[in-house]
C-alpha cells in the first residue's frame, strides 16, 4: 500500500471516525426502530394495528405495512383479574415511559384468567422485568402477557380458556407493589388492551 496514502488517511483519522460513526448509526436505525416498537406503548401505532368495528362488535386486525384490515374476529374477552387500574396503556410513570399494557392492582395471589382462549407459549420467570409471567398465543398474530405473578398454574403448550385460573397476582420482577401487568401484542407490537377489553368483555 502507498505510504503517502496511509499517512494521508492517518491525518484524517478523526474525520474518518465521525464518518464511520454516522454510517453505523444509519445502519442501526431499523434495529433501533424495531426495539422501540416492541418496548413502548404508543396509541398511534396501536391504532394502525387494531380497531373496533362498532357495527358488528368485532375486532379488526390490520396489516402493519398497509393499515388494511386483514381479518375481523369475534373473540370472547374477559378482564383477567379484579383490582384497581393504576396505569393505562401509553401512560408514563416514574418507572416507564409509554407503558406497554394495563396495570391492575389487587391482592397477593388474586386469581388471573386469560383475556381470551389460547395456548400457553411461555410460563416461567426472569429475575428482572416481567418476573414470573405467562405468554398466551390467541392466533391471528395476537398474544397476551401476564406479568409480575406470584404463582403460575399452567405450563407451556397447555390450551387455556377464559374460565381457567392461570396464575396469581404478585410483585416479582420490576414491580413496586402487587399487581398484574396485562400486555397484548399484535405482530409482536404492544397494542392498547382496551380495544379488546372494552369490545364485548365481561368481568370474571
Amino acid at each position: 500500500m502507498n505510504p503517502k496514502l496511509v499517512l494521508t488517511l492517518w491525518s484524517f483519522r478523526k474525520e474518518l471516525k465521525v464518518v464511520l460513526l454516522a454510517f453505523l448509526t444509519i445502519l442501526m436505525l431499523p434495529v433501533i426502530a424495531v426495539i422501540l416498537l416492541t418496548q413502548v406503548g404508543i396509541n398511534i401505532i396501536s391504532d394502525k394495528l387494531i380497531d373496533q368495528n362498532l357495527t358488528n362488535q368485532s375486532i379488526q386486525i390490520k396489516d402493519p405495512t398497509t393499515g388494511e384490515v386483514t381479518i375481523e374476529i369475534h373473540p370472547i374477552v374477559v378482564w383477567p383479574t379484579k383490582g384497581v387500574i393504576t396505569l393505562e396503556f401509553a401512560q408514563s410513570s416514574l418507572y416507564q415511559v409509554f407503558h406497554t399494557g394495563i396495570d391492575i392492582a389487587g391482592k397477593l395471589d388474586d386469581p388471573v384468567n386469560p383475556v381470551m382462549d389460547g395456548t400457553v407459549i411461555y410460563a416461567g420467570e426472569i429475575f428482572w422485568g416481567f418476573g414470573k409471567h405467562i405468554i398466551i398465543d390467541h392466533g391471528n398474530n395476537i398474544t397476551s402477557i401476564y406479568a409480575h405473578l406470584n404463582k403460575i398454574y399452567v405450563f407451556k403448550g397447555q390450551k387455556v380458556t377464559t374460565a381457567d385460573v392461570i396464575g396469581g397476582q404478585g410483585q416479582t420482577g420490576w414491580a413496586t407493589g402487587v399487581h398484574l401487568h396485562l400486555q397484548i401484542t399484535v405482530f409482536g407490537i404492544p397494542v392498547n388492551p382496551r380495544v379488546f377489553l372494552d369490545s364485548q368483555s365481561t368481568t370474571n
